[in-house]
């Protein structure tokens, strides 16, 4: 109303100053904003503070319950608590298909999450039982509950059906200098017959299932250049077609199958004897002077190492968008980083098909690449403000009497091999 008010002010202003010239009709005019005016209220309400739960929670159709359940509170903005403080240890949080009423229940595991494996089942067939047999199912309908002390919330989600994955047939890439740079076309569903068991062995061991179980695995090669690794607009190395007129929102995660191995450092092999020998120059990645243990398969690199003579500085153009890299140690163990390492961004697109470039890889070797339709209440909690950017904006939540989302996806992955560019 204010806004409408000062709207009309300056309209009556504008018209009275370089159009009328009769100051009889100044006054009048005058006359009708002072009535205006006392029309409308300047007094904004005030917003009393009260206290909330806040939960997150995600689930996956065709697995268990793999993702944490966060429980915590809010926090008046004068408050003085630190972050740790807001963790809720001690509520009660269920997981409740509406279909049948069958319930899963979680357990605090520390720092506010909860997860349905009590640390304390040391019968792995109670666990298997309990856990593994609960299996989120498509098109069916969840609903969570948690309960702290007096408060209580609730949030529902409806699964999503299978995303349809296609290989994806695109249009040749015009490169800067004007040459045009064709698109593979690789193979996409060279899971789609898996069973989840079968999905845990290819986890456990993946370069031993692919080739015990003769998976078709397709290989592209990471091209460094102004053409391939400049921008987000770079050529693809593949494209991904899928049914997006039934999805509002498709994540994309890449995940390194190898991430957990570890090796010396790359180095210039300028003989081409495939020995490191005295006078040749390497990758000094952790910057001890010594050719030591790091990741063999990292893409890029914190130095200008192996790119030197690229005539783009892409190694600065990749630190932008990548994690620091991690050092291995020197008896040639990992310890500071779990395998299967997930790509620092999470993709969210809402076109197809979605062409993947260099950004989505981080390391060569074989990776799991995976498509996922997310439920409505994740479009709408991130609607407006998609990167969280905006501190004054308060997200959609679907949780009754609460804040946070509980939404769903589902799935559907592939496997493909980041190999090195060619020398």
């Amino acid at each position: 109303m204010t806004l409408v008010c000062f709207q009309l002010f300056l309209q009556l202003v504008l018209v009275g100053s370089f159009k009328m010239v009769n100051k009889i009709k100044l006054i009048i005019q005058f006359l009708m904003f002072s009535i205006l005016i006392q029309s409308c209220s300047f007094e904004d309400d005030t917003i009393k503070y009260e206290e909330q739960l806040v939960v997150f929670a995600s689930i996956d159709a065709g697995f268990p319950v793999f993702d944490t359940v966060f429980v915590s509170r809010t926090a008046e903005v004068s408050e003085d608590v630190d972050s740790e403080e807001l963790y809720i240890e001690n509520a009660n949080v269920r997981l409740i298909n509406t279909s049948d009423g069958s319930e899963l229940k979680f357990y605090s595991i520390g720092n506010g999450r909860y997860y349905p494996i009590d640390m304390s089942m040391q019968n792995l067939d109670s666990i298997s039982r309990y856990w593994l047999d609960y299996i989120i199912s498509s098109g069916t309908t969840y609903r969570l509950v948690v309960t702290h002390e007096q408060d209580s919330v609730i949030a529902q989600t409806n699964v999503p059906e299978k995303i349809e994955i296609t290989p994806a047939e695109m249009s040749d890439f015009k490169c800067p200098d004007d040459s045009n740079e064709p698109v593979n076309i690789i193979d996409v569903n060279n899971l789609s017959d898996l069973t989840f068991e079968q999905m845990l062995s290819l986890y456990q061991d993946p370069v031993g299932y692919i080739e015990t179980n003769n998976i078709n695995v397709d290989s592209v090669e990471f091209k460094i250049g102004d053409c391939y690794t400049k921008s987000f607009a770079s050529a693809p190395m593949f494209g991904v077609d899928y049914n997006q007129d039934d999805y509002n929102t498709i994540q994309i995660i890449s995940n390194a199958l190898e991430a957990d191995a570890v090796g010396l450092e790359p180095f210039n092999d300028e003989n081409q004897n495939s020995l490191f020998d005295e006078g040749e120059k390497f990758s000094d990645r952790n910057r001890n002077g010594l050719r030591d243990s790091c990741y063999v398969n990292l893409i890029y690199s914190e130095e200008k190492g192996l790119f030197d003579n690229d005539s783009l500085d892409y190694n600065r153009l990749a630190n932008i968008w990548k994690n620091p890299l991690k050092r291995g140690a020197i008896d040639g163990t990992w310890r500071e980083n779990s395998p299967y390492r997930n790509n620092p961004w999470l993709w969210n697109v809402d076109t197809a098909p979605s062409p993947i470039m260099w950004l989505y890889f981080d390391y060569y070797g074989y990776y799991m690449m995976t498509y996922k339709s997310t439920s409505d209440s994740y479009f709408n909690y991130f609607q407006g403000d998609p990167v969280g950017q905006n501190i004054y904006l308060l997200p959609n939540s679907n949780f009754e009497g609460g804040l946070g989302v509980f939404y769903s996806s589902s799935s559907a992955s592939f496997i493909v091999k980041v190999i090195a560019p060619k020398q």
